[in-house]
């Protein structure tokens, strides 16, 4: 079995990169692996389509979710290569392999991509109004949430959970304001005034709110989190009933299964996917369209 491994130097801050040489040791353990690490983002995205194009038979992402989002639609580029996905969840959030169930420790996670079985899951894809296509394999935020990442960008002396915490005081200090949206979940339409929506096809966003907590990724549903507008103090224990799971009982959340979303808005978007940033509000993005790929990707479990 031929794997090529895509590591990220700069996820979690840099402390991703300190695991190369583990990474490689433990690789040698089984039959080897073929290492390559970016130097630009993006890279990941090229280097996984080039590594379908050379037949290997798993391409790896070393990394956090954002390293996941650019292997996953590098080895779709051409659609379906037939490769399967690793994972080595050496970032931040890691949000992907906690759905996965992929271990942080890097000798367990590059047992499993040698040791382990390959899964089918969905993948969800979005297309704007610019005419972007792209794939996402954990989850997307639209509003508040999606401020939050941004805000995390120029965070730079935490990391992890912490990290993003940091941003969520932030944007509730600086940026907290309601969108008003119009949205279609499926046959389902309204008109209203909301905080952020979440979409998830797994359960865990910001590397530790379980915004979606019955997210499945082989359901061929995308779940949604809708929060309706509140103060700052209310939306605080929200998200902290949201580590927990518990704040799909409030009366300001409304959840949601759908197989395809759409949701504008007169104002610009601010939108994350898996972690990273889409769209500013100055790339004046109005309308977003997701919908469920069934059984998109493989993935090593």
């Amino acid at each position: 079995m031929r794997v090529k491994v895509i590591l990220n130097p700069c996820a979690d801050l840099g402390r991703g990169f300190q695991q190369k040489k583990l990474i490689e040791t433990e690789g040698e353990k089984w039959s080897g692996l073929d290492l390559t690490v970016t130097d630009r983002p993006g890279h990941a995205r090229k280097l996984a389509r080039l590594a379908a194009a050379e037949g290997y038979d798993v391409v790896v992402a070393a990394g956090g979710d954002g390293t996941v989002h650019e292997v996953v639609n590098g080895l779709k580029d051409d659609g379906d290569s037939g490769v399967k996905l690793g994972v080595i969840p050496v970032g931040s959030g890691n949000d992907f392999a906690y759905a996965m169930n992929i271990p942080e420790e890097v000798p367990l996670a590059v047992e499993r991509i040698f040791q382990g079985r390959s899964c089918p899951i969905d993948l969800a894809e979005v297309v704007d109004d610019r005419g972007i296509n792209i794939l996402f394999g954990n989850n997307l935020g639209v509003g508040f949430d999606a401020n939050v990442v941004i805000r995390v960008r120029a965070v730079k002396r935490l990391h992890g959970f912490p990290r993003y915490f940091w941003g969520v005081l932030k944007t509730l200090a600086l940026d907290f304001r309601p969108f008003q949206f119009q949205m279609r979940f499926d046959d389902e339409s309204l008109a209203q005034d909301v905080l952020f929506v979440a979409f998830g096809l797994g359960a865990r966003h910001g590397g530790g709110f379980m915004l979606t907590p019955n997210a499945q990724n082989d359901d061929n549903l995308i779940d949604t989190c809708t929060v309706r507008p509140m103060n700052q103090l209310m939306a605080l224990f929200l998200l902290n009933s949201a580590v927990h799971g518990t704040h799909v009982e409030k009366p300001q959340v409304t959840m949601r299964q759908s197989r395809q979303i759409e949701i504008s808005c007169s104002e610009p978007l601010p939108v994350h996917i898996d972690g990273e940033v889409f769209a500013n509000p100055h790339d004046d993005v109005h309308r977003l369209t997701i919908r469920s790929v069934r059984g998109a990707i493989d993935v090593m479990v």
